[in-house]
């Protein structure tokens, strides 16, 4: 079926890589490297420098992804119903609704059916550990094929599996005293393939197998999640050439519950150590980036695809004394990179010039695939509108703060306060303006030049900002007369297993 503009519809790839932030990866401030993979990709690309996610966890994250809805539109955050309901207008339902064949490879497991992340996907697979590498590397941890088959069934694990899951938890502050042993097992089980143990090992081979199976005359929509940059972090190679350097990594503590709860208050060095093996985990995406390109191109189709290349949020180690996500919109956790490579390459290596958001993946996909929009109160554009002019609106983002109201409890009263916070945060031209719903509390910063968020310019520039300053005090109170968030017993368990709560 032809687009609207009548050449042949592109295949679609939009590949999400969990945590990483704008400024560690390839075009960044502090960009790592090497990443040749990426670079060329970059060449090809559309780079949108001025990207800001919509909230600082994966799951309301990926649903704005998915609906081109905020967080407060379409309900699921901490503050709302953390399941979706996308009513057959999800960008894989509509794809899927106009003759896409849609995939959905997550090594994220909390993009699954639990959630309803998956509406309209014709088959999909997601992972379940942030710990586990073991693996054939041929089979998900779980599928399903839906409305072709039973209903999502575990596959492919075995008492080593579990083994090492379990274990892994445990060691959850120390992860690194728990990685040397797994990767010495991968590499004496699997001593035919030189590469090192991965998270998620199945994921490429899923891809290129399910693309040669997808039916040749109709395109393709393929939604992929690497989790290689969340937390834990275990030692790369590139850090590592000493045992005395992987003991140092490795007895790094990761507690990501014991900061929140303040029992545990990272060092400089600390937050240094885990920066470094965040930084080679971003590098390691470029492999793997170019993995999941090698599945198109091996099937046939790399050549007429868009691909979006992005991330659901960042990640903070010690900038305004947080770590990991789930803390605040600072922008560590909220600036995302953000890259479009068009079908027939159209507009290789260009800037963009006006903000963009994750809500705008959704019309991008959409308008790529020739499928009308549906009505959005959000008003999400295509990102090919952004490459010479600026956005018409302001884009937003929300934090939520902590998940499950229980472990407020766990929490003392004046740490909880800084931690379990509602702020909402808005971004147009040279302003970003922060809002506190419960206090009215107003900040405003210039984040191009002062990406730090060191200076209040909230009192000098009220004038201009206040236009904005509505803006986000209309969220604010839109969020705090929602319903009360409810969690099903099945993903309370995946996140705690976690840390998030």
């Amino acid at each position: 079926m032809p687009s609207s503009t009548g050449r042949d519809r592109p295949n679609l790839l939009l590949v999400v890589l969990d945590c990483v932030r704008a400024s560690d990866f390839p075009g960044g401030a502090q960009a790592v490297g090497p990443t040749p993979f990426l670079d060329r990709l970059r060449a090809e690309s559309v780079d949108y420098p001025k990207a800001a996610s919509v909230a600082h966890w994966t799951v309301p994250a990926h649903a704005s992804m998915f609906t081109g809805l905020y967080p407060w539109e379409h309900g699921v955050h901490a503050k709302g119903l953390l399941k979706l309901d996308a009513r057959g207008e999800s960008v894989g339902a509509l794809l899927r609704s106009s003759g896409y064949h849609t995939l959905s490879i997550s090594a994220n497991g909390l993009i699954s059916p639990a959630l309803g992340l998956v509406d309209g996907i014709d088959r999909s697979a997601w992972g379940v550990s942030l710990f586990n590498r073991f693996g054939t590397g041929a089979l998900p941890p779980k599928r399903s094929d839906n409305g072709h088959g039973p209903p999502p069934q575990p596959v492919g694990r075995g008492p080593l599996s579990n083994l090492s899951y379990w274990a892994a938890v445990m060691l959850a502050r120390y992860p690194g005293t728990w990685d040397f042993p797994t990767r010495l097992a991968m590499r004496l089980r699997h001593r035919s393939d030189g590469a090192r143990a991965r998270l998620a090992n199945w994921l490429e081979p899923t891809a290129g197998r399910w693309l040669k199976e997808a039916p040749a005359d109709r395109p393709v929509y393929c939604f992929v999640n690497l989790l290689d940059a969340h937390e834990p972090y275990l030692a790369e190679p590139e850090v590592v050439h000493s045992l005395r350097s992987w003991w140092e990594y490795a007895r790094t503590r990761q507690d990501r519950l014991g900061w929140v709860t303040g029992k545990w208050k990272p060092t400089a060095r600390e937050y240094e150590l885990l920066h470094e093996l965040y930084r080679t985990m971003v590098q390691s995406l470029d492999r793997r980036v170019e993995g999941v390109v090698n599945a198109f191109r091996d099937s046939g189709r790399w050549e007429n695809t868009t691909m979006i290349l992005t991330s659901d949020h960042g990640q903070a180690f010690g900038e305004h004394s947080a770590l990991f996500h789930i803390v605040g919109v600072d922008e560590p956790e909220l600036r995302v990179p953000l890259s479009v490579r068009f079908a027939g390459r159209r507009h290789a290596g260009t800037t963009a010039q006006g903000w963009a958001s994750l809500i705008d993946v959704y019309a991008t996909l959409l308008g790529e695939a020739g499928v009308p929009l549906p009505d959005r109160p959000s008003r999400p554009v295509s990102l090919e509108q952004l490459l010479d002019r600026p956005r018409s609106d302001p884009v937003y983002a929300m934090s939520d703060g902590l998940v499950h109201a229980a472990d407020r409890n766990q929490v003392p009263g004046p740490r909880r306060e800084m931690i379990d916070r509602l702020l909402v945060a808005g971004y147009e031209g040279e302003y970003k303006i922060v809002h506190d719903p419960v206090t009215d509390g107003i900040r405003a910063f210039r984040p191009d030049g002062d990406p730090a968020e060191a200076l209040d310019v909230s009192t000098t520039h009220g004038p201009e900002l206040a236009a904005l300053a509505e803006g986000v005090r209309e969220i604010g109170r839109r969020i705090l007369t929602g319903p009360e968030s409810q969690l099903p017993s099945d993903v309370e368990e995946r996140l705690r297993s976690w840390g998030y709560i």
